[in-house]
Parts: structure tokens; C-alpha cells; sequence
């Protein structure tokens, strides 16, 4: 019988290049492109809950059978095949995979200096997608069309391969929050990332969602779903 793990592990390495370049997009903006993609269908934007919602304190999840991803001061709720979480204590796995592509040993390198750069990180080892969330100190008056600005151009700017597909302002939870779809190129593969970008008060907190392109579509309404069930938490500094 072959190694039942073998599925997974070849799932993983897939998913580095969805992992790769929003980390590198992530650590590029300090934790926290110009080309315009032509032709590109623009996704239906769901409608989101009005405001904050309480944590599911034991009660059932947003969708039957998934499951709560706690991290350091975010909370999502994600089918059973992802995993992950605070990235701290994921910290060895994450840079074992990462180190094993070559060309990408400086990122396993800042990885193990910074493990706390992503607030939350998570890997679904069925599909390949990555979920990362970071958080930034901005300044309290910033208009938050202008921190979207800037926030896509450094990652344009910073991380070879990147495009724009989609850049915009919607309400989330009665709230300017920037929602933006990047493309990646890294070697002969494509990823797409859907981000929400989040003002709470003096912080932004990025929400990224990335999976191979011609995956990205499919596996969008689980991204959605799962941005709907963010909650914040008490923060460890």
C-alpha cells in the first residue's frame, strides 16, 4: 500500500505556489502591481452582515461541518482540510516547505525571523489554497481609499510576477474596506488572491485568499464565506 500521506504532501507543494507569493506580497508591505489583466470576469460581491457579530461560542459554525482557526487576534471559521492557525506555532513546517523550493530560501530565512509577521495562516492540504491575515499600525485618519492605494502599489512593486485583476472600496460591516484581487506568476504556475483589507481604528488588517487561477473561482465562495465569519480577538503583542 503507498503512503497515504502522499496525496497531501504533493497537495502542499502545489499550494507553495499560492503560499509564496502572499507571503512574499505579506512581508513585502511590512507585515501587513501595474499591469491590468484584460478580459477578466469581475466576481459577484455577496452581501455581508450589516456589523459585528458575537464569537461562535459554542455554537454551530457559519457553514455545517467546518471548523474555528483561532490566531493571534483573528478568528476564522475554514473546512475541516485546511490547517494551520496562529503561525507561530506552525512556524517549522511552514519554512520546511518554503526551503524546499529552490529560489525561495531567503523567504524561509525571514520566516524563522519573524514567524509573528502573519497574525493567522492557513493551508487547505486538499485543495492548495492559503489563507494569510496581517496586521498593520496606520494612522487614524488615513482615508481608507488611500491606504488601499498604496498598500497595492507596494505589492506590485515589491514582488516580482504581481498584477492587478480588480481594486476597489466596498462596505463591510457598515465600513469602507478595500477588496482587491491580485494575480501571480511564479515559474509556469498562476495564482489569484482575493484580499479585504479592514480598518480597526489605528490598524489595518489585511485578510488574504489565494489559490492556483484556474482554481480561484471555485474555491472563491470559501473565501467569502469564511471573511464573513471573521472575529476579532484579544491581541498578543
Amino acid at each position: 500500500m503507498g503512503d497515504p500521506r502522499a496525496g497531501p504532501v504533493r497537495v502542499w507543494a502545489r499550494g507553495l505556489v499560492v503560499l509564496v507569493p502572499l507571503l512574499a506580497a505579506g512581508l513585502a508591505c511590512g507585515q501587513s502591481s501595474p499591469t491590468a489583466v484584460g478580459n477578466v470576469v469581475v466576481p459577484t460581491l455577496i452581501t455581508l452582515p450589516p456589523v459585528w457579530t458575537p464569537t461562535w461560542d459554542g455554537k454551530p459554525s457559519p457553514v455545517p461541518g467546518w471548523i474555528l482557526f483561532p490566531g493571534n487576534g483573528v478568528e476564522l471559521w475554514l473546512p475541516p482540510t485546511y490547517e494551520g492557525g496562529d503561525p507561530v506555532a506552525r512556524t517549522q513546517e511552514l519554512i520546511d516547505l518554503i526551503a524546499a523550493v529552490p529560489g525561495y530560501e531567503d523567504l524561509a530565512e525571514v520566516l524563522q525571523e519573524d514567524p509573528g509577521a502573519y497574525r493567522l495562516l492557513a493551508v487547505d492540504t486538499a485543495g492548495g489554497s492559503v489563507i494569510g491575515v496581517t496586521l498593520k499600525d496606520v494612522p487614524a485618519d488615513m482615508p481608507m481609499n488611500n491606504y488601499v492605494e498604496s498598500w497595492v502599489a507596494a505589492v506590485l512593486r515589491q514582488t516580482p510576477g504581481a498584477s492587478l485583476v480588480e481594486k476597489g472600496i466596498v462596505q463591510f460591516r457598515e465600513q469602507d474596506t478595500g477588496r482587491v484581487i491580485l494575480e501571480f506568476a511564479v515559474q509556469d504556475e498562476t495564482s489569484w488572491q482575493l484580499s479585504y483589507v479592514v480598518r480597526r481604528e489605528a490598524q489595518v488588517w489585511t485578510f488574504n485568499f489565494a489559490a492556483i487561477q484556474g482554481d480561484f473561482y471555485q474555491t472563491q465562495p470559501v473565501f467569502e464565506q469564511s471573511m464573513q465569519s471573521m472575529q476579532f480577538l484579544p491581541t498578543d503583542e
